[in-house]
């Protein structure tokens, strides 16, 4: 690129604010130009980090998504707001780890992948057994919003939200 664009580009640059989370969307179909202003802007790594490693925590989850943090669901009755909120958290999760991807429910032919856990009576047990995956077909307990793209997500958000799952099932 000659250094005149570059200039112009920079000075393009300091005008224009993309969030991180709008930067990694836009890159994915941007042309080879953008990619590079893009590139320059946030670092070259920042892009090939793979959604495994950028997603930790809740708060990342939060910060993939752009979704607010976890409402209060005051319009529901009492004693239902805890397992809204912990699905609330779970459904976030699973778009998070699938990158925005949402199943079509009638495709039977696309399976879906769940993390599996067992409880062996005492809450300190709860723990991720094994991954499975199925088609989309319309048997009960094998819904979009909590099924993952892959095995391996299926297994990270099993290991790293265990918790957000127990809370989500034991309520």
């Amino acid at each position: 690129m000659a250094g005149s664009n570059k200039q112009l580009i920079n000075k393009f640059m300091k005008q224009l604010q993309v969030d991180e989370q709008k930067a990694r969307r836009r890159y994915k179909s941007a042309s080879p130009e953008l990619k590079e202003i893009l590139e320059d802007t946030f670092g070259k790594e920042f892009f090939s980090e793979s959604i495994e490693d950028r997603i930790n925590t809740f708060d990342d989850v939060l910060n993939e998504t752009g979704r607010p943090a976890v409402p209060d669901f005051s319009c529901v009755p009492e004693d239902l707001r805890d397992f809204f909120k912990a699905t609330y958290k779970c459904v976030v999760i699973s778009e998070a780890l699938n990158e925005r991807k949402r199943f079509d429910l009638y495709n039977e032919s696309e399976y879906r992948h769940y993390p599996y856990f067992r409880n062996n009576g005492s809450a300190s047990a709860f723990g991720l057994v094994y991954t499975g995956y199925d088609r989309a077909g319309s048997c009960v307990g094998s819904g979009s919003r909590l099924a993952f793209i892959d095995s391996k997500r299926a297994k990270i958000a099993g290991e790293k939200f265990k918790n957000e799952f127990r809370d989500m099932l034991s309520l």
